[in-house]
């Protein structure tokens, strides 16, 4: 019997291979599956059930089931709704739906708390919470418990999209905090910051700001007795609601901010991990000339820094101060400039799904043109991209993706309030759909 690591392999082998001489099926096309208000992301639990949940940036989420939009949401979380703030990601503990596993209601949100609750920084926080879904499935208890508070100083570069991981940790993005060019150097400040529009001043002054401009990782079923110091977005949280992975890449290192993952980013909106290989795919937005997506790969021992604010794309944004000897950094694996009216990069998902000539593409979108592009592995370990519309679907805002439990792939239209699946009657290698 081949091992399975070898047999898993071939199988990655294979797929890439294939991509690189796959184009998308002609009759590809987006269906509507449901209208709502202001869709961000699509997720799915992996409980059975089928449903596909819609996360609104107004704070209400909504269930599709067997086809069918539920005229109740399943939560409205009490939300700072406007602009780029609101409800911003979902995440479903990987046991939930599992009866004779531990933490089989739980599901995480990421928001922008209200603005007449208490903050940390000069806007509402972007806060994660723990909720518990009700005896009936498709409505849950409103009772939330705050896990992790991040400061916020404007109301946009959010991030705030979450995700469990193939360890079982939880991730989340956050932004920079939303000001023009992040003078103040939040996104490659490691620990607590004072809104000095000093970049190099980390630590210094009155540190008021932490954890933007990042992606998280978090162990939120193994809560820590108490908060360490270097545990920075349990601030005023007690007992805590979270511990630190040893293995994150800071911990050990005083004066920094143990749930640190990665770091470098402007507003890495929407992130996925490929279910088959583990990997993790951002979509980071630019300032004024270039957007990016950014990879790691599960094993990477490449550098923890993603380049922003020397670097926007791999093109030089700024060379003076911190930025005069860069630390090392890890480029974007496709980027493209702000030609045609694009200024706003949506990362999306590699494509898992039962169409196969989309098997193992990355694909994503451009929210300002309503692009959708559709990445595939070249030589090596590059990437290229190429353009696809649905002419017939009309245009607005993509916003953000999701699969279901089969792979299936969803896109929202946050302008339109459209959510939709990607569908082809050419399934399987075969061409027959079933």
């Amino acid at each position: 019997m081949r091992p399975f690591g070898n047999t898993l392999g071939l199988l990655l082998a294979m797929a890439s291979a294939s991509a690189l001489a796959q184009t998308a099926p002609s009759d590809l096309t987006l269906v509507t599956v449901a209208n709502v208000t202001s869709p961000v992301a699509i997720r799915a639990p992996a409980d059975g059930s089928g449903r596909i949940f819609i996360v609104g940036q107004n704070g209400a989420i909504r269930i599709v089931k067997n086809g069918t939009l539920l005229p109740t949401p399943f939560l409205t979380v009490p939300v700072t709704f406007s602009g780029e703030s609101g409800l911003l990601g979902l995440a479903f503990h990987p046991n939930f739906g599992k009866p004779a596993l531990p933490h089989n209601n739980e599901f995480y949100v990421a928001f922008n708390r209200p603005s007449s609750d208490p903050k940390l920084g000069s806007s509402p926080d972007v806060v994660l919470s723990r909720y518990t879904v009700s005896a009936n499935p498709d409505i849950a208890n409103t009772t939330a418990t705050l896990v992790l508070r991040v400061p916020d100083i404007a109301s946009n570069h959010n991030g705030g999209d979450i995700h469990f991981g193939p360890d079982g940790y939880l991730y989340m993005s956050t932004g920079d905090g939303g000001v023009q060019g992040d003078p103040n150097g939040f996104a490659m400040c490691l620990w607590k910051k004072a809104a000095d529009n000093t970049p190099g001043n980390c630590g210094s002054g009155t540190p008021t700001y932490f954890l933007m401009g990042k992606v998280l990782r978090l162990d939120v079923d193994n809560p820590a007795a108490t908060a360490s110091a270097d545990m920075c977005g349990s601030n005023g949280i007690n007992p805590p609601q979270y511990s630190i992975p040893a293995d994150n890449p800071h911990v050990g290192t005083s004066n920094t901010c143990d749930e640190i993952w990665l770091h470098g980013f402007r507003n890495p909106w929407r992130t996925s991990f490929d279910r088959v290989t583990g990997d993790f795919w951002i979509g980071d937005v630019g300032q004024g000339s270039r957007e990016e997506i950014d990879f790691r790969a599960r094993t990477s021992t490449e550098p923890t820094f993603y380049g922003w604010r020397c670097l926007e794309g791999s093109a030089t944004y700024n060379s003076q101060n911190i930025c005069a000897v860069p630390p090392a950094n890890v480029l974007p694996v496709m980027e493209y400039t702000h030609a045609n009216g694009r200024c706003a990069i949506t990362g999306g998902f590699r494509f898992r799904g039962p169409i196969a000539a989309l098997n193992g593409m990355y694909i994503f979108a451009e929210a300002c043109t309503s692009e959708i592009y559709f990445g595939k592995p070249a030589a090596g370990n590059t990437w290229t991209y190429t353009t696809w519309r649905d002419d017939a679907n009309g245009y607005g805002t993509y916003s953000g993706f999701g699969e279901d439990e089969f792979g299936n792939l969803y896109v929202a239209n946050n302008q339109d309030g459209v959510v939709s699946k990607f569908v082809s009657d050419h399934i399987f290698d075969n061409g027959f759909d079933n």
